[in-house]
């Protein structure tokens, strides 16, 4: 299987062909020759370089209170570096509250960019920002040396850059799973189907429905005596998150991706072809179909009504208690099937449904431009510490230690090879008190690499607790091995793969903004958007649902939505035809 899945970072490795030779002097890890405190002599009389403090604003888990970070991890960041991570957690309300920062400059020194195509030009032109390339050249000999920096920089040059300079890094680069499981999903409790008889699934549409609806009789209620529903929503919270698994389910698990945050643009994964349809009028669309999914699911009494009022770490405690039947992100099966586990109850548990009627299924997504964007601003006293930051988390080596925390701990090196530690597969790894003591699975999206890219000198993913073939075995549970049964596969890589054209996704799209007679516009179809969705999943019936959505349709005409299509339609087919090259690369073979 590890074959197969490396494939990607094989085809990757010719990107060093388009790209040229790295201008890294080597200088990964060592202090700065210039803007850095001065030196002093350590007792032996050997010169140390001055510890100096980076405020960084990342999204990180809360295992510590904002502040300089004391987990072993920043420790080992500190004793190689010379560098305190001055650390904010941020969340998905940064993009608004990082809009106030650019207009009152108050801008950290390194900090995560949500909304790049947007945020990158008005910093550019307000002079906030550093022009990276000759930090990199003299920093970031991580990043140019390895392909897939290379790829990221040419990306970002061509699809972020308001002027063909560089002003971003993106971070976790690569794959986001290692090929077992996808990271979003149809998962359903397989033992509750097994009970079922194994009825037939084979649409997203009705048969999926129909089947949750049966496995919810069979289990009302949890160990506990609480009211168990087929599926479960964080509707709560704010666009682009509370309506997450509205935008995606589909889009996982039929291989389109959405290239627009307003939904409107949508490319195949199986073709590389651009869809001609506005997705947000096109009634048999992915938009409307996951509606019409959620609404059928509340008419039919399997939709927790709290998902309306809540946000996602309740919903997070309910998926994991066994309150909900059905899940589509899969970073949350490990400590969904752990719970049973620990319950006493090992024959339950959540598995990802293979492709349904179609060419295409998002089993790896690539992730070229990275998953997370970096920029550094000019109110840096040390810009080129923090460009030495990036470097250092952009090594397969620190990426692991970033992951699973320093050697020693949770993982050891055996023949060669990083091997996580029994303990350390059983923790959870939403363990606030783990993450901190050990350093392990804090930095999930300040790291250079994504949780599934492989370490080419070792052959392991650099997310241990996830990816590596310890953790993969310990993962295949007994709901597991009866689906691989069930279908005749031998493996999960197999099952999800085999019967697809195409199960990897290189995220290269990056279409920018609207341009400014359509601006207030695009920001006001998406509110609109956000605002009508609810009230058609809570439609009574198919009639109402039917009203509610002509007269959705109708008014999408005040916000300009054909203009809009039209413009990002050009956009994105203009940038297939320019990224023909690193799609070509990165095709998997």
């Amino acid at each position: 299987m590890r074959t197969k899945v490396t494939k990607g970072v094989a085809a990757a490795l010719a990107l060093t062909l388009l790209f040229g030779c790295s201008n890294g002097n080597g200088n990964s890890g060592g202090s700065s020759g210039s803007g850095e405190a001065g030196a002093s002599a350590s007792a032996g009389g050997e010169k140390q370089q001055e510890v100096v403090k980076i405020k960084v604003a990342a999204s990180i888990a809360a295992a510590e209170p904002n502040g300089v970070m004391q987990n072993p991890v920043a420790k080992t960041i500190e004793k190689e570096l010379g560098i305190q991570m001055d650390m904010t957690a941020v969340g998905a309300d940064f993009g608004e509250k990082l809009n106030a920062m650019i207009a009152s400059n108050d801008l950290p020194d390194l900090f995560w960019v949500p909304d790049p195509a947007k945020q990158i030009p008005m910093m550019v032109k307000a002079n906030q920002l550093y022009e990276l390339d000759d930090l990199l050249a003299q920093y970031g000999d991580n990043i140019t040396s390895d392909p897939s920096g290379k790829a990221m920089i040419e990306l970002h040059k061509k699809t972020l850059s308001p002027d063909g300079k560089l002003y971003t890094i993106g971070m976790l680069r690569g794959a986001t799973t290692a090929g077992t499981q996808p990271l979003g999903a149809n998962f359903i409790r397989w033992d509750l189907y097994k009970q079922l008889g194994y009825p037939k699934l084979e649409n997203f549409d009705t048969d999926l429905l129909n089947v949750l609806a049966e496995m919810q009789k069979l289990e009302p209620k949890n160990k506990d005596g609480q009211k168990v529903y087929a599926i479960g929503g964080w509707f709560a919270d704010g666009l682009g998150w509370g309506d997450w698994p509205i935008t995606y389910t589909l889009s996982f698990t039929e291989g389109k991706g959405y290239l627009t945050s307003d939904r409107t643009v949508y490319y195949d994964l199986a073709t590389n072809e651009i869809s001609p349809n506005n997705d947000l009028k096109d009634k048999n669309g992915m938009f409307w179909r996951s509606l019409k999914f959620y609404n059928k699911a509340n008419q039919m009494g399997i939709l927790d009504p709290e998902s309306f009022t809540q946000k996602s770490d309740k919903y997070e405690e309910k998926v994991k208690s066994g309150r909900y039947l059905y899940n589509v992100p899969g970073w949350l099966v490990t400590d969904i099937n752990s719970h049973y586990e620990k319950a006493g109850m090992p024959d339950k548990g959540m598995v990802a449904l293979p492709p349904m009627n179609t060419d295409a299924f998002m089993l790896i997504n690539n992730l070229a431009s990275g998953g997370r964007t970096f920029a550094i601003s000019k109110n840096a006293k040390n810009p080129e510490k923090a460009m030495q930051l990036l470097n250092w988390l952009s090594s397969y080596e620190n990426a692991r230690t970033v992951w699973n925390g320093p050697e020693g701990e949770n993982w050891n090196m055996e023949n060669g090879k990083p091997v996580p530690t029994d303990d350390y597969l059983q923790q959870s790894s939403s363990d606030l008190a783990f993450n901190k003591r050990t350093g392990a699975l804090m930095y999930y999206h300040f790291v250079g690499f994504g949780s599934g890219t492989v370490d080419p000198k070792t052959g392991v993913p650099v997310n241990l607790f996830e990816w590596s073939d310890k953790a993969v075995s310990r993962q295949l549970k007994p709901v597991h091995q009866d689906m691989l049964e069930h279908y005749k596969a031998d493996s999960l890589f197999d099952l999800y793969s085999s019967k697809v054209k195409v199960y990897q996704e290189n995220a290269l799209y990056r279409l920018g903004e609207l341009p400014e007679n359509l601006k207030t516009q695009g920001t006001n179809l998406q509110n609109y958007t956000f605002k009508n969705i609810f009230n058609l999943i809570l439609a009574k019936d198919d009639a109402e649902f039917e009203k509610l959505q002509n007269n959705f349709i109708a008014g999408l005409d005040d916000f300009k939505v054909d203009d809009i299509f039209a413009y990002w339609h050009d956009k994105a087919v203009e940038q297939q035809q320019e990224l023909a090259p690193i799609f070509e690369l990165l095709k998997q073979q």
